[in-house]
């Protein structure tokens, strides 16, 4: 099923959230370092655009939520796919949830929804298990980009 796509193309984006396009990284004077990573909407288009099935793509990001809209062509023929996906931090975490989901004008149903919420909270768990030491500060979705600021523990940071 071509929605089975489309969500794994967003647990893609969540992977650039997680990595950013752009760092900026800094030393606080506890020894930790913070870094700020940025991804606008535009890179994250040319990401999805990768996939030979995705003829265009458009991302919107505004006010804590991404829309994706892609049409494309597959061995059933041409679709258009469109997500909504809101964004934020939590407890130190990243996250994402798919509120909308929509195949050829057909709503996806809210169990295969469900499911690719799940998985992509799973992603994150594991993103996050890969780097104990760093923290999501804060994630901020908005004016077409998704800025997102870390705290990474370091040897000085733990021994000060």
């Amino acid at each position: 099923m071509r929605s089975k796509k489309l969500m794994l193309a967003a647990i893609l984006g969540l992977s650039l959230v997680v990595s950013a396009c752009s760092l900026n990284i800094e030393r606080n004077a506890d020894g930790s370092l913070q870094i700020i990573g940025e991804v606008t909407a535009e890179a994250m288009a040319e990401e999805f655009e990768r996939d030979p099935e995705n003829d265009s793509v458009d991302v919107k990001i505004d006010d804590g939520v991404m829309w994706v809209d892609v049409e494309g062509t597959d061995e059933s023929g041409e679709h258009v796919a469109n997500l909504r996906v809101e964004l934020g931090a939590a407890d130190g975490e990243p996250t994402v949830d798919i509120t909308e989901a929509f195949y050829n004008g057909w709503t996806v149903p809210d169990d295969i929804t469900e499911m690719y919420n799940a998985a992509i909270e799973r992603e994150i768990r594991k993103a996050v298990r890969e780097n104990p030491d760093a923290t999501l500060e804060s994630l901020e979705a908005d004016n077409g980009k998704i800025v997102t600021e870390w705290r990474i523990e370091t040897q000085d940071s733990k021994s000060g």
